[in-house]
């Protein structure tokens, strides 16, 4: 009877420990990443090669240095905030749903194309931290809101 009960202990605790490493698998979150996506790849590119490198972002820095919460950056499908998203809970790529890459002539504010969407989400909230720190244009202070402020020239 002592060995069955010691079995069946040994395999729930192996349950246990293969189905906590299976929940923290999906939520590891890369510190520094760049902001990469497959549809603006070399292969893909309609015009001449890239003026500018991928934007390096830290979430360190803008979590705990900056004290933004995730959901800021990461909203539903309405724009709306996700509130109660922490770090470490799943969340999809942006280009996953801003994934046209290519902007439309007619409608060039298009936030479903990834590069407005990017734009709009880091440089609108940049104008708003400087024009928190006093300029009323939002464009001088310690938010970054032009191409060579974030991008590296390549």
């Amino acid at each position: 009877m002592k060995r069955k009960l010691i079995l069946l202990l040994l395999v729930a605790g192996m349950a246990t420990i293969f189905a906590a490493t299976a929940l923290q698998a999906g939520t590891e979150v890369e510190d520094t990443f760049e902001i990469t996506t497959p549809g603006y790849d070399d292969a893909n590119r309609k015009k001449g090669p890239p003026q500018f490198k991928p934007v390096t972002f830290t979430h360190k820095k803008h979590i705990e240095d900056y004290n933004i919460s995730c959901g800021e950056c990461h909203h539903d499908e309405n724009g709306e905030p996700l509130a109660d998203l922490k770090m470490g809970d799943d969340v999809q790529p942006c280009h996953e749903c801003h994934n046209i890459f290519e902007k439309d002539k007619d409608n060039r504010r298009d936030i479903m194309v990834h590069e407005n969407a990017m734009h709009g989400n880091c440089r609108e909230c940049h104008k708003q931290v400087n024009i928190d720190a006093g300029d009323p244009k939002g464009r001088k202070g310690p938010g970054p809101t032009s191409c060579n402020d974030c991008h590296e020239r390549v």
